[in-house]
């Protein structure tokens, strides 16, 4: 899904990782290290069709726009062996059909943007959001049918970037042709903004848009963008429809060194201070999406936990009972990732990123979470893109619009805001320009099928996508006309 958390690349253990916190974030609380490793060998193989939504009996694989979302996972965007631009030129011949004329704009080689406008009584608009690349394939995954290739194996579509995110790239393209199509001017404009290099930082994605177009970003009322979620056990079984609606804070330090071993000492002392912190604390953001969030949790002893949050993290006991994912939202952290060799003799490199809570800056607490002695003799710099301190307001009229279209099309689903606490999206930057921005997720689909995100198998439920382009067309209809 995501900007994500790591420097460009991830290491065969940070891949697990964060597999892992996918399995212990939309399975419950109370899965284990253990058994999301396991799970790992299961769901890298397509699974009988009784395991995920009902398809039987509807020829959802002949749709148009699934047969569009094959063509597009079919083209190759991603940074090391793929083309933007192929991408961009594939959703620009798609707004010419529905007839609208795109602007495709060149940002540098092999990264494109690309926009479209429908004109409403207010200029103010309504974006709708996406990227056009997705993660690149690492040696070490193993698919059973080309990453390329969008097999249909029903109920699933396997393919990179099926689930991040080109499946909701359509079904914001569909939304946004029906707003085009129906013959009258909506009251709000809409403008579908499909993005570069989210993977890699955004440098010519998001950030070149916002500094480049103001123009544009000054017609930016709300943006809907990725990084909400939907945890369903079944269709008529939805535990938590989540609107994302604030992030933690991500910086990046570079340490570097003559030699390996007094890195590695650091990684691990690094790791080791990890749950030994005392900066606990109960930010606004946290407070509010757990009050939804946390009485869905399956595991009871979860459920009373965060039910008394400034107690919780008073004590001790209990909270280092708690999984590492929600941990992570009462703390800031420093995680240490990749140690390279650099080039041309130069060194050693250990790349540490820092997760900050809402409204933290890296100043205030480095000296808690990464010492200064602890850093003595290395050479260190980083990289701090700014991004915005909290999140976008929960009472924004847009979201509570779309908490309402969510209760009438699923009224048994409890639907609120959430909070992504160990990754990042473009969210971010637009919320750094004062926009408020929001995750939405439209498709009603199994726990399971979320677990293999940029991993091998990466894999998209087609009646959860085909319900969901109709569900973002009618959220669309509510938000403007």
């Amino acid at each position: 899904m995501i900007g994500r958390m790591a420097a460009k690349t991830f290491s065969p253990f940070e891949r697990k990782r964060r597999l892992a916190a996918r399995i212990a974030l939309y399975s419950s609380a109370a899965v284990t290290a253990t058994v999301a490793f396991s799970l790992v060998s299961v769901l890298g193989r397509p699974l009988v069709s009784g395991e995920s939504v009902t398809w039987v009996g509807r020829q959802l694989d002949e749709r148009p726009e699934v047969k569009e979302l094959q063509e597009y996972v079919r083209i190759d965007t991603s940074a090391v062996s793929g083309d933007e631009v192929a991408g961009a030129r594939f959703l620009a011949e798609l707004l010419r059909q529905g007839g609208v004329e795109p602007h495709l704009e060149l940002a540098a080689p092999k990264h494109a943007n690309v926009w479209a406008i429908v004109e409403g009584e207010d200029p103010r608009a309504v974006v709708l959001h996406n990227h056009i690349d997705v993660e690149g394939i690492a040696p070490e995954e193993v698919w059973f049918s080309p990453p390329f290739e969008a097999r249909i194996e029903m109920p699933w579509m396997y393919g990179r970037g099926t689930f991040d995110m080109k499946s909701i790239a359509l079904a914001q393209l569909h939304a946004f042709l029906g707003i085009a199509q129906s013959g009258k001017q909506p009251a709000r404009s809409v403008i579908f903004l499909a993005t570069a290099d989210e993977e890699t930082g955004s440098e010519f994605g998001v950030r070149w848009i916002l500094a480049q177009h103001p123009e544009l970003r000054e017609r930016f009322e709300t943006v809907l963008t990725e990084g909400g979620f939907v945890e369903a056990r079944t269709l008529e079984d939805i535990k938590y429809w989540g609107t994302e609606f604030c992030q933690k804070r991500f910086s990046d330090l570079f340490v570097r060194a003559p030699e390996r071993a007094p890195l590695e000492r650091l990684r691990d002392e690094i790791k080791s201070r990890i749950d030994h912190q005392n900066n606990l604390r109960v930010v606004p953001e946290v407070r509010a999406y757990l009050s939804s969030y946390s009485a869905t949790r399956d595991d009871p002893r979860i459920v009373d936990s965060l039910h008394d949050l400034d107690g919780l993290i008073q004590d001790s006991e209990r909270f280092a009972k708690l999984p590492g994912y929600v941990k992570s939202m009462f703390r800031d952290e420093a995680v240490p990732f990749a140690l390279v060799e650099l080039p041309a003799g130069q060194g050693f490199q250990l790349t540490v990123k820092v997760h900050l809570l809402p409204g933290t800056e890296l100043s205030a607490v480095q000296e808690q979470i990464l010492p200064a002695k602890l850093l003595a003799g290395f050479e260190v710099t980083s990289e701090d893109v700014p991004t915005a301190l909290h999140g976008s307001p929960i009472e924004n009229p847009d979201l509570q619009k779309i908490f309402a279209v969510l209760k009438r099309e699923h009224p048994k689903a409890i639907v609120g805001p959430a909070l992504l606490h160990w990754t990042a999206t473009d969210a971010r930057f637009f919320r750094a320009s004062g926009i408020p921005t929001y995750g939405f997720s439209p498709f009603v689909i199994m726990n399971t099928d979320t677990l293999q995100v940029d991993s091998a198998n990466e894999r998209m439920s087609v009646p959860g996508f085909v319900g969901g382009v109709e569900l973002y067309r009618r959220l669309l209809d509510a938000l403007v006309l």
